[in-house]
């Protein structure tokens, strides 16, 4: 582990979570930022801090951009938007050694299944995390709830059973190897396609979907056709309204992502999240009007 060059592409709240971790653990990871906002900066060692409820701790930690690399990647996170992940991780591909080891912490699917085929000599994982995180200024990230994160590689290679095995003890943040992740992508695409859009819809926080309102009967309506896909594509899962409901519950003074970034007129993961389903739901002859409707009212409010 330590004989490995971290870097982590991303400096948004996954990102600087994970890089505040891993040096809380004795790791140097450095942040690769675009090369716009790397200039912006004087000095190219800066201050991390990670907050919790009981805590505030501080760490040193490099940044770079893809022009400044000059180590070979041994350990690369990727902690970019879905939309971003592919590009991000082109930018240093003359960076990445050959046994370098990817792990993807994107929301929904699509994105891991092209950077895994556009770098078939690396190996590839995927991660699926219910932790909570957010920034409250740049590099000020605050660990607002404690979750669970599970890792496998996306196809099998006789070398990943080593890749993240020192992440699995003495680590800060709960992970565990799963070596059927597309299994835990899939509850987790599941729920955000329920949750997710209709929040940036209703501008809502998520507890607000259970209002027994015309949001709540629209938040049903994707669970059905959901659960519909799942079951056709024989993904067992518990009751997705009970996960459904159970997150609503859980987060419900919570802002989505997906709202968050509504809000800020960011580009959302929709695409990666309830477009991923549309399009697995029109191969196999299902329909899913609901999920297309909120779809095109999104696009139609300017939310893409």
């Amino acid at each position: 582990m330590h004989a490995d060059n971290w870097y982590i592409l991303g400096a948004g709240s996954i990102g600087c979570l994970w890089a505040a971790s891993l040096c809380h653990k004795g790791l140097t990871p450095r942040l690769i930022l675009r090369e716009s906002s790397y200039q912006r900066f004087e000095h190219k060692r800066i201050p991390l801090k990670l907050s919790t409820q009981k805590q505030v701790k501080c760490f040193d930690i490099d940044i770079v951009s893809p022009g400044a690399i000059d180590s070979p990647i041994n350990r690369l996170i990727v902690c970019t938007k879905a939309h971003d992940a592919l590009a991000a991780v082109c930018s240093v591909e003359s960076h990445l050694t050959d046994s370098c080891q990817i792990l993807l912490l994107q929301n929904g699917m699509g994105s891991q299944q092209a950077i895994s085929d556009t770098f078939p000599e690396q190996i590839v994982w995927a991660g699926s995390s219910t932790d909570g995180a957010y920034l409250s200024a740049p590099f000020d990230v605050c660990h607002a709830g404690q979750g669970q994160t599970w890792i496998g590689p996306i196809r099998k290679h006789k070398d990943s059973t080593q890749g993240f095995n020192g992440l699995l003890e003495n680590f800060r943040l709960k992970v565990s190897q799963y070596d059927a992740i597309e299994q835990k992508l899939w509850e987790k695409l599941a729920i955000n396609c329920c949750i997710n859009g209709l929040t940036a819809l209703f501008n809502c926080r998520n507890g607000e979907l259970l209002d027994n309102d015309e949001k709540q009967t629209w938040l049903n309506q994707l669970i059905a056709e959901t659960s519909r896909v799942l079951t056709a594509l024989d993904i067992e899962t518990p009751s997705l309204q009970e996960c459904v409901y159970g997150v609503c519950q859980a987060t419900a003074n919570n802002i989505s992502s997906t709202c968050q970034d509504a809000r800020q007129g960011r580009a959302t993961e929709l695409p990666f999240i309830n477009g991923f389903l549309i399009d697995k739901a029109h191969a196999l002859g299902i329909p899913v009007d609901n999920h297309r409707k909120l779809m095109d009212q999104l696009r139609a409010s300017g939310i893409q």
